[in-house]
């Protein structure tokens, strides 16, 4: 069981490490990730034989208390079949991860992608800042971490029959 003084010191501990952020950083690169992920997207699509006429790189607007307001990338994918799949990034600032995307099917269905650290047990007293660290994607189909997978190849597969399934 957790302990309440523990709990609150490392809180203290956090709040004194993101007083020393360097957030034009922490947003560069967040765009550099956003570009790259949407890269390796269009690059997964193309090789898979979907014409690049039908993959629109878009901007999202985005507000966050710590970062301002700003334009972002984001990705439109119309299907082959009908109906489009939109890659909108949400927040770089978010509780668990380093970014968040939401992709939103045809049907309005939405699963979401979250940047996370690359290293899964890393200290919780590594000073490391984010906008440092190497970071991976994975799909979050639903609420909480189950059935969570990696964003590859066949993740993206995955998620993109997920997102347009019309049951």
């Amino acid at each position: 069981m957790a302990d309440l003084k523990d709990f609150v010191q490392q809180e203290m501990k956090r709040q004194q490490r993101a007083q020393t952020v360097d957030w034009s950083k922490r947003k560069a690169r967040w765009l550099e990730e956003l570009e790259k992920i949407f890269g390796s997207i269009r690059e997964f699509l193309v090789a898979a034989g979907l014409p690049r006429e039908q993959i629109e790189q878009t901007t999202a607007s985005i507000t966050e208390d710590t970062l301002g307001t700003y334009s972002a990338p984001a990705l439109r994918l119309r299907l082959p079949a009908g109906g489009q799949v939109d890659f909108k990034p949400v927040a770089s600032v978010i509780v668990g991860g380093f970014g968040r995307i939401d992709v939103t099917g045809p049907t309005g269905r939405r699963v979401k992608l979250i940047a996370e650290d690359a290293v899964e047990d890393r200290d919780a007293d590594d000073q490391l800042p984010s906008y440092e660290r190497d970071w991976i994607w994975n799909v979050y189909p639903g609420t909480g971490i189950r059935d969570t997978y990696k964003f590859d190849e066949q993740g993206l597969a995955a998620l993109l029959l997920l997102v347009s399934a019309r049951s």
